[in-house]
């Protein structure tokens, strides 16, 4: 329970934090990039889970690798609501209905 609990922490502080630190910094990150930010940071979980999380001694052995995939799940599942959810809120909506007369 402690690594799926430390793996949902890390995909909250990933995207947490790293709002935070572009937000400090000043950087406004353009339409695209909002929504490639949080699916890079998937990509980067994926590798740390996958590297980091079969060989941990809080889990079985044969539990390491389901462990990580299910956390990477996880962090794609997670991230990529944000960037959905994102892209939801700010797409481009026609404004222009064509009714029929």
């Amino acid at each position: 329970m402690a690594v799926v609990i430390g793996g949902v922490i890390i995909i909250w502080l990933g995207l947490t934090m790293g709002a935070a630190g572009l937000r400090w910094l000043g950087v406004a990150l353009h339409y695209p990039a909002r929504l490639a930010a949080p699916v890079l940071l998937a990509l980067l979980e994926t590798v740390l889970f996958l590297l980091f999380v079969p060989g941990t001694e809080l889990l079985p052995e044969s539990w390491g690798w389901p462990m990580a995939g299910g956390l990477v799940a996880a962090a794609w599942l997670i991230n990529g609501a944000v960037s959905g959810l994102d892209w939801h809120r700010n797409r481009q909506v026609s404004s222009t209905l064509k009714v029929e007369s």
